[in-house]
Formats: structure tokens, C-alpha cells, sequence
């Protein structure tokens, strides 16, 4: 296989493993921002966010409870990296490629809204 079609069939056996986990159990993280890259070893690596509703409780059950499939020798199960400073990242090695799934450990702070204000009508004080 050419180097990029490793990559694409990491990328597909991520995308697959996480839609097949997520669709099953009804959550709604989704993967994006899709990046390749090499280690720093000269390792091919695919990247991508989780992203959504429930995206931290999401990658955490992936990374406990999903069991990948793994065909090459060399290939590792997933595990979480806390190496990378305000990330939570899953990795795992999948036909001589990283695999990187990965949600920001910063809430993204919703725009406040201002506050409702009310108008009352006085009603006359009974006598």
C-alpha cells in the first residue's frame, strides 16, 4: 500500500470504529477537523476533534469500553495520552499509523445573554 492510502484506511477504521460506538449507545459527539501529520519519530498520524453534545463523556467511553479491531503486527489498542497540555486525547496504532481522536479540556463558554427585564403595570392600591 502507498503511504496514502495507509493513512486514508487509518482514517476510515477511526471513523468507522467511532460511528459503529456512538450510533449504538445514541451519542451525538461527532469527529472534525480531520489533520495528518508525523511524529516526531517520522510516524504517520491522523488527528481529529470530538466534538458536540456530550463530547468528553463520549471519547471516555470509546477509550474504556470500544474494542478495535486489529489486523497488523505493531498495532496497539487505544489508551488515553494526557501528555498534551488542555487536551484529552485516544490514541492507538492502527496499520503503522497513529490514530488521534482528542476533545479540548476547556468548556466553550456559551454568549451570555442579558438579562430579561420585566415591565410590571402598577395597579392602584385598593382603599
Amino acid at each position: 500500500m502507498e503511504d496514502d492510502d495507509i493513512v486514508t484506511s487509518a482514517r476510515g477504521h477511526a471513523r468507522a470504529a467511532w460511528a459503529l460506538f456512538t450510533n449504538e449507545r445514541n451519542l451525538h459527539a461527532r469527529l472534525t477537523d480531520w489533520q495528518t501529520s508525523n511524529t516526531p519519530d517520522g510516524t504517520q498520524q491522523v488527528s481529529a476533534r470530538v466534538h458536540g453534545p456530550g463530547a468528553e463523556h463520549a471519547l471516555r467511553r470509546f477509550t474504556a469500553e470500544h474494542y478495535i479491531v486489529l489486523g497488523c503486527p505493531g498495532d496497539l489498542r487505544q489508551a488515553f495520552d494526557y501528555t498534551q497540555a488542555g487536551r484529552t486525547v485516544c490514541v492507538w496504532r492502527t496499520g503503522g499509523v497513529w490514530v488521534e481522536l482528542w476533545h479540548s479540556d476547556q468548556t466553550e463558554q456559551a454568549t451570555p445573554t442579558p438579562p430579561v427585564r420585566h415591565t410590571h403595570t402598577v395597579r392602584p392600591a385598593c382603599v
